[in-house]
């Protein structure tokens, strides 16, 4: 059952994700060029997350989203973006 906690809940994920992905961009457009070339070799590891949040957008435009699933996929980018390699190499 979806109810308001869990909205909120997703809503505050996707804000933290929002406001990560801004932070890579800021990154991104003010590093020199081996940072950049760096950066860029978590591509694969950024790939198959941008191909997930594209899917949720999707299902959203056809009203077919699954809202628990979303919110599930949202936290686990945000724990590997806080503690996992993309933390090391950008934040």
């Amino acid at each position: 059952m979806w109810d308001h906690l869990s909205c909120v809940q997703m809503r505050g994920a996707i804000a933290v994700l929002s406001t990560l992905c801004k932070r890579f961009v800021a990154i991104l457009r003010c590093c020199d060029v081996e940072s950049y070339v760096n950066i860029g070799r978590l591509f694969q590891e950024i790939a198959p997350l941008e191909k997930r949040i594209d899917m949720h957008i999707d299902l959203l435009r056809r009203d077919e989203f699954r809202e628990m699933e979303c919110t599930s996929d949202i936290n686990k980018y945000v724990r590997s973006c806080l503690v996992g390699k993309f933390r090391r190499n950008w934040l």
